[in-house]
């Protein structure tokens, strides 16, 4: 079995609004809906888990009738790693395969990119999708430009990220971290990267919906 993770649980601080950015609107539909339709399209999702804010799981309920993967809302935690734990100890029981963790505000996710991690994860015990950084990095110190970093070999993650669930429960149990995949690096597992997709980009900021608003009409041409 492979259950995916719907990371929905954060307040938006930096989005500054009221209703987290994964429940406002684009378009017509919640941002949270479009990814679930990714997941509810992919043959490779057997299930899902969708970890909300405290108070939110009668709201989100409603938000995603009509879907048939979604099996369990549950509330997460104060951060990030704290979610994902809550989320691998209440799946413990059930001991899926492999988990997908995936951001409910990246809505334009593409089934393809899905299934290709939930592959190399099978084959590698985890894989997250990753996207090259092109542009020149620096360092910076007081808002001026210190020192410059090499491009070569540089990634920025996202997600969908997937890892045998064992590999998971163990790495999660044992390290903190702010990202999924690095755990399972420090507890001596290897994580694919697989090629992602500039147009599975996070919702942070406010100018983030609004451009997701011009990407939403021909979405469905897209994907």
């Amino acid at each position: 079995m492979t259950v995916g993770i719907i990371m929905a649980a954060g307040t938006g601080n930096r989005f500054k609004s009221e209703i987290p950015k994964q429940f406002c609107m684009l378009g017509d539909k919640p941002v949270i809906n479009y990814c679930l339709k990714s997941f509810e399209k992919s043959h490779l999702i057997d299930n899902c888990l969708i970890m909300v804010p405290t108070n939110w799981q009668e709201e989100v309920k409603k938000m995603i009738e009509g879907f048939r993967k979604p099996k369990w809302v549950l509330p997460g935690g104060a951060t990030r790693h704290e979610t994902s734990l809550i989320a691998l100890e209440f799946l413990r029981d059930i001991n899926p395969s492999v988990v997908v963790f995936h951001d409910a505000a990246r809505p334009f996710l593409r089934v393809k990119l899905l299934n290709r991690v939930i592959e190399e994860a099978h084959l590698f015990g985890a894989a997250t999708a990753a996207i090259p950084v092109n542009d020149t990095v620096v360092y910076a110190k007081d808002m001026f430009v210190n020192n410059y970093l090499s491009r070569e070999g540089l990634y920025r993650i996202q997600t969908p990220q997937a890892f045998a669930f064992e590999i998971a429960l163990n790495a999660f149990e044992r390290f903190h971290a702010n990202d999924g995949t690095e755990p399972v690096l420090l507890s001596g597992g290897k994580v694919r990267i697989v090629p992602g997709d500039l147009l599975c980009f996070k919702i942070t900021y406010p100018d983030d919906l609004q451009f997701a608003q011009f990407v939403y009409p021909t979405w469905n041409e897209l994907d």
